[in-house]
């Protein structure tokens, strides 16, 4: 078996044509387009890139939930994505010769959703959403000489957390950034993909983690002005939504969540939904969620937010940049595939967030830069988002000084995780834990 043949294989079995995102799709269904913002001329000097690290929302999926849509539902999901592996021994070998792969198939009328599709499972279209990541950056690192145009285990990191969908997304965008070479051996490339426990993965918010970040949520749902918001906006939409779907259930803001997952999973791919949701009502269901979500990432403030939340990620990403600067690690290129709730978080973080809800298939990337002038060398961050240079407004400009860059970021990672995770008011942890709005659990 070919090495092209096999990685085809192992990352997914899928037909060879083309998909793209209607431009009459909700933008939820993933970004219209990206171009690559080239780095510019400055008066500080000559940029060179020295490290890249890129965050991105897994592509297209089915809906995530177990519990039904609405009566009546006649979606019927048809699965061309699959996955296909084999078992290996040894972590430090990176490649291997292939007799055999063992490949997942779901049985057609035995899962919960109609068809033979998985609960949130990244559909082809996702996976073609992914591959067209990758080709973009195949773009903007191999072709312009940064990468090597090989995968390299010594200038590459891959890292997911433990589920199908973000796994395959990384597959998919290593596909399109590095298409596998062929070899007169006869033996397979092997490309590692780090994943850890969910349960205290930090790609994330993660309250298992840090139970700080708990604290702070029922504290916002606790408060004056999450109140006053329910009682005039949230509780009348949710009693307008359950009318609507004739749901015999009373809907909460969770459930309302599964209720949009169901209602975008069917419109990107073109299922029908009920009448009696108008187009007025599905904007005033993704402005109610969006608002919920980014007020829960400012509270206390967003600097507080994200030191028990995203900032785990970050604080990584941050201590790989100076490693390099010091000599001391040589990875180029990071890969993070994650959530919406990966995305979403990152960028609030660094305040540079579009206050929407991130699409499938988003992708940040937050570039290191060498800075070189006639007297001196010294190092900048450059963000960017769909491709497009975003300055971070604690920023005097963009790309971000390190003095800078680093000023900010230790606001928003833990300094002491033992000390900042510490739950400081006990008494408000009594209870129901806070809506989940989709983090660490099968939702999104």
């Amino acid at each position: 078996m070919s090495v092209k043949v096999f990685l085809a294989i192992c990352c997914s079995f899928f037909c060879s044509v083309a998909v793209s995102v209607r431009a009459d799709l909700p933008e939820y269904c993933g970004p219209q387009n990206y171009a690559y913002t080239p780095l510019r001329k400055d008066p500080r000097g000559e940029f060179t890139l020295k490290q890249v690290h890129v965050v991105i929302r897994h592509g297209d999926r089915t809906r995530a939930g177990a519990s039904p849509c609405w009566d009546n539902d006649t979606a019927e999901w048809d699965c061309l994505l699959s996955s296909a592996s084999i078992p290996t021994i040894k972590h430090d070998t990176h490649d291997i010769e292939v007799a055999r792969v063992y490949r997942d198939a779901y049985m057609a009328g035995r899962n919960i959703i109609h068809g033979d599709c998985g609960l949130g499972h990244l559909t082809f279209k996702g996976y073609k959403q992914e591959e067209m990541n990758g080709e973009n950056l195949r773009k903007a690192y191999v072709d312009t000489g940064f990468l090597s145009s090989n995968y390299s285990v010594h200038e590459d990191f891959f890292r997911t957390d433990d589920m199908s969908r973000t796994r395959q997304s990384a597959q998919a965008l290593g596909i399109g950034l590095f298409p596998p070479p062929s070899s007169s051996s006869g033996k397979a490339q092997v490309v590692d993909i780090h994943v850890m426990d969910k349960l205290y993965d930090d790609i994330e918010p993660n309250a298992n983690l840090c139970p700080k970040l708990e604290q702070y949520e029922k504290e916002f749902f606790a408060s004056d002005m999450w109140k006053k918001h329910y009682a005039e906006t949230t509780a009348p939409l949710l009693a307008e939504v359950q009318k609507a779907l004739g749901l015999k259930y009373t809907l909460t803001i969770d459930g309302l969540l599964h209720v949009n997952d169901c209602l975008m999973t069917h419109l990107c791919h073109g299922f029908a939904i009920p009448s009696s949701v108008t187009q007025d009502l599905l904007d005033r269901i993704a402005t109610e969620l969006t608002y919920t979500s980014y007020s829960t990432f400012s509270y206390p403030s967003i600097q507080d937010y994200s030191r028990v939340g995203i900032g785990f990620l970050i604080a990584e990403m941050w201590q790989a940049m100076q490693d390099v600067i010091a000599g001391e690690r040589f990875e180029k290129f990071y890969l993070y595939s994650g959530h919406d709730h990966t995305v979403m978080p990152f960028l609030h973080a660094f305040n540079a967030s579009d206050y929407k809800w991130s699409p499938y298939a988003s992708m940040v990337q937050l570039e290191l830069l060498q800075v070189t002038n006639a007297t001196n060398v010294d190092y900048a961050v450059r963000l960017l988002y769909h491709g497009q240079e975003r300055r971070i407004p604690y920023c005097s400009a963009s790309p971000c000084s390190l003095a800078e860059f680093s000023t900010y970021v230790k606001t928003i990672i833990p300094q002491d995780p033992v000390a900042d995770c510490q739950v400081t008011k006990p008494e408000i942890m009594i209870g129901p834990r806070p809506p989940r709005l989709g983090r660490n659990q099968v939702l999104f």
